[in-house]
């Protein structure tokens, strides 16, 4: 479902992000664990289209879209969270999820 191969992303000398391969495959959950800096949010934030890969490439159902930006990805099924999520409050529980644009991807 989501496969990531030779990612890199550097901030200066930094190299936040340095050859990631990963494989998601659909229905299963996986997670990601490691110290403070050790480039978690930017691999998130290059999935997500935020940031832009120096190398590598990511593909998402077959497709690749690294190159894409992130509205693009969203409407592809893929969206990002954040650690702190801030609900409308006058809106129900239902109401929140169904913010998301467009149908769920078919391998979901």
């Amino acid at each position: 479902m989501l496969e990531v191969s030779g990612l890199v992303k550097a901030f200066g000398n930094l190299r936040a992000v340095d050859g990631v391969d990963l494989a998601i495959a659909a229905g299963t959950i996986t997670g990601l664990i490691g110290p403070n800096g050790a480039g978690k949010t930017t691999l998130f934030n290059l999935i997500a289209g935020a940031l832009a890969p120096e190398a590598g490439a990511i593909r998402f159902l077959g497709e690749r879209i690294d190159r894409l930006t992130p509205d693009c990805i969203f409407v592809r099924g893929l969206a990002r969270t954040f650690q702190v999520p801030r609900p409308f409050p006058r809106m129900t529980v239902l109401e929140n999820l169904m913010l998301r644009k467009g149908p769920l991807p078919s391998a979901l």
